[in-house]
């Protein structure tokens, strides 16, 4: 008698587990720090009675995450990612805990400062690392994935924030306002996700872990990371170029996806279309990321992020100039058209979340993984620039024009500029 044949199915590969948390960190990170932040302005100056400009000022703590992040590069190239990840994970899941305890504005700023410094040790440094070191032949394609929670963040806290601000936090021993109802849910989401990163990250893969993906281990020891040290590698052109083209394309998270969904409404567009509009650009990015990816894979990471570059200028330039007007649509009627923001926000969109995926494979590329955390770190300390430059470029715009026009053809420039510098980056030759 023929016995029945249980098939079993393929186990899953111990990296995407590994990655999931850096994914996931993104999205907490992200989405609660940037795309839902807008969302809790208006309820803030009700309850404190601050302005908008008091308000949106703890932005500028973003670059705190900027300039201590060679400190944390270099921590994390000595004692591994999983560290780095969850005590900036348990840091930016504090400052919200303690949120709805604040009445002060000087409150909002500490608090602001402490999130902020969870920033790059929640998302680029140790997504670079684990990637590097888990997905050896499919860097550019994983990379991308694990950075989608950057978006995925864009999609998510949005409604989770509305749906907190609705609520009614008046039970049993629990009487909030619905702000503060919001920053629990956050800080609760954090804790969470600490946990789950403390359980999922391993720094290296096992012999039987690596099969499939990366080279075969001789044993279970860690593999040999190679690459070149902080200091070779700032003896090279590469270094400085690519520490240029950061610096620039940073420009587009500062002074162009904060103001967005604004300029959308200075040009026509009704709040309704620009919020889809705000959500279509986030959706774009995810696939942005994986395509570019892709591509990073098969012409190398420097001419992608090149084309990338490109890519965002361009059609933040078209998105700038016709986001109020509408192409006609005369093989259908007359009187029929296509507003360009639907065609520019969904291109600018795929570029632009696309940039914060391949930059960490351009340093991977010329310089290798072994000081990974040292090298990248150092190069985002020059992102300051942008954190703090950005947000005055797009009020100087307003105030001088009543528009951001003039600030997002300023970036738009700068994205260009960024692109060249790239041709001055080739990978270096170690020497001899």
């Amino acid at each position: 008698m023929l016995k029945a044949i249980r098939l079993r199915p393929p186990p899953i590969y111990a990296g995407w587990w590994v990655i999931s948390a850096p994914f996931l960190a993104a999205t907490l990170t992200v989405g609660s720090g940037q795309y839902a932040f807008g969302l809790l302005i208006e309820p803030l100056e009700q309850e404190f009675g601050w302005t908008r400009t008091q308000i949106n000022l703890s932005l500028s703590f973003t670059a705190v995450g900027s300039l201590i992040a060679p400190y944390l590069g270099w921590i994390m190239d000595r004692h591994g990612a999983k560290n780095i990840l969850v005590f900036s994970m348990l840091l930016i899941a504090v400052s919200y805990l303690l949120r709805p305890l604040m009445t002060e504005l000087w409150h909002w700023y500490a608090l602001s400062l402490v999130q902020y410094a969870g920033f790059a040790g929640a998302s680029i440094l140790p997504a670079g690392r684990l990637v590097g070191i888990w997905f050896q032949r499919s860097r550019g394609r994983v990379m991308g994935i694990t950075l989608m929670g950057n978006n995925f963040g864009g999609i998510t806290f949005p409604p989770i924030t509305t749906l907190a601000l609705g609520l009614s936090w008046h039970w049993a021993f629990i009487n909030l306002s619905p702000w503060q109802g919001a920053y629990l849910i956050f800080g609760i989401i954090g804790i969470v996700l600490t946990v789950y990163a403390l359980m999922v990250v391993r720094e290296f893969p096992t012999r039987r872990q690596a099969r499939g993906e990366a080279d075969a281990l001789e044993d279970d020891a860690p593999p040999e990371l190679t690459g070149w040290t902080l200091r070779e590698s700032a003896r090279t052109k590469a270094f400085y170029a690519m520490t240029l083209a950061a610096m620039l394309g940073s420009f587009t998270y500062s002074a162009v996806l904060t103001q967005i969904a604004v300029h959308l409404t200075n040009e026509g567009v009704s709040p309704a279309a620009a919020s889809i509009a705000l959500s279509l650009l986030a959706a774009c990015g995810m696939a942005g990321k994986f395509l570019m990816g892709l591509l990073a894979d098969r012409i190398t990471a420097r001419y992608a992020l090149m084309i990338d570059l490109i890519g965002q200028g361009t059609f933040l330039t078209l998105l700038t100039l016709f986001a109020g007007t509408s192409l006609p649509l005369v093989w259908l009627s007359s009187t029929a058209s296509l507003p360009f923001v639907w065609l520019f926000v969904p291109l600018f969109g795929f570029f632009l979340g696309a940039f914060g995926a391949l930059f960490p494979l351009i340093v991977q590329d010329a310089f290798g993984i072994k000081r990974y955390g040292s090298i990248m770190g150092v190069m985002s300390v020059t992102m300051a620039v942008s954190a703090f430059a950005g947000p005055i470029l797009a009020g100087i715009s307003v105030d001088l024009t009543e528009s951001y026009r003039l600030a997002f053809l300023i970036v738009a420039a700068l994205f260009f500029t960024g692109a060249l510098a790239l041709t001055q980056a080739a990978n270096p030759k170690p020497r001899a």
